[in-house]
């Protein structure tokens, strides 16, 4: 956990520079850095994320008010929202797995809808966070409680 803070914090301070990063950590700020952190906490996790070089829109697969739906339903609005990706963006998610918003982390699984496993093409290839890293793992399509946790990506550049 002290790890983590640490990794955090060193991510933050690069992001921000030298300068905003003392005075967002500065002890006189702490009332208004709690308020900052409660509105970002009432946001949500990011919609849009940017890991090497490629740029990414995060969408959900839910309409309306549903709660869950089956796994075709989730890779059909996978398709229509162009965010129907394989292993080869689950493998850059990954690598580059350091750059991804820790807001997102136990927040969200990423679902990789054309990343089908070898031995059971019902089965799609996942990222989510293991409580110390982000990891592959994979679900069954026939799963049929796909929830707002679980999120495509829609590749926004550089394009294919």
């Amino acid at each position: 956990m002290a790890i983590d803070f640490l990794l955090s914090a060193a991510h933050l301070k690069r992001e921000l520079g030298e300068e905003l990063f003392e005075a967002l950590v500065s002890s006189n700020n702490t009332a208004a850095v709690r308020k900052f952190a409660e509105e970002l906490v009432k946001l949500g996790p990011p919609t849009e994320m940017t890991l090497g070089d490629r740029a990414y829109d995060i969408l959900g697969i839910l309409k309306g008010d549903e709660k869950s739906v089956i796994g075709h339903t989730m890779v059909s609005r996978a398709k229509e929202q162009n965010a129907h990706n394989g292993k080869e963006e689950r493998e850059h998610v990954l690598k580059y797995q350091d750059q991804i918003p820790a807001a997102l982390r136990g927040k969200v699984v990423l679902v990789f809808t054309d990343d089908r496993h070898p031995d059971d093409p019902e089965g799609v290839y996942c990222v989510g966070w293991d409580g110390k890293r982000w990891v592959k793992d994979w679900r069954w399509l026939d799963f049929d409680d796909w929830r707002g946790r679980y999120r495509v990506l829609r590749r926004k550049s550089p394009q294919p």
